[in-house]
């Protein structure tokens, strides 16, 4: 299968003719690229260890951080519709408080 340009696409249907053509651009194109390197900084454990007050308090610090964060996402409800909500909870505990009331003078 060929392009606009007459290049070779690597992903056509699999047959035998075109995995062979993969495999000679594969062939072809790796020996072209550079090696990879390896450039991390590995001084872990180099130098002094930090106390173990001073990571405990880091790690306090992340912490609230992070309920910040978390805090500042959440969507409060307006004023309007913790008034409904309390009035319908109100209105629950008066009736189930005259219901048990009813029936506690029956028993």
């Amino acid at each position: 299968m060929k392009n606009k340009n007459n290049n070779k696409v690597i992903n056509s249907p699999l047959t035998q003719d075109t995995l062979e053509e993969n495999k000679i651009v594969s062939e072809n194109t790796s020996s072209n690229l550079p090696a990879k390197t390896n450039n991390k900084n590995n001084n872990k454990g180099k130098g002094k260890k930090e106390n173990g007050f001073v990571r405990f308090f880091k790690k306090i610090g992340r912490a609230f951080k992070g309920m910040v964060e978390e805090l500042k996402k959440v969507t409060w409800p307006t004023f309007s519709n913790t008034l409904k909500s309390t009035g319908v909870v109100l209105i629950f505990v008066v009736v189930f408080l005259a219901f048990h009331l009813f029936f506690g003078v029956l028993y």
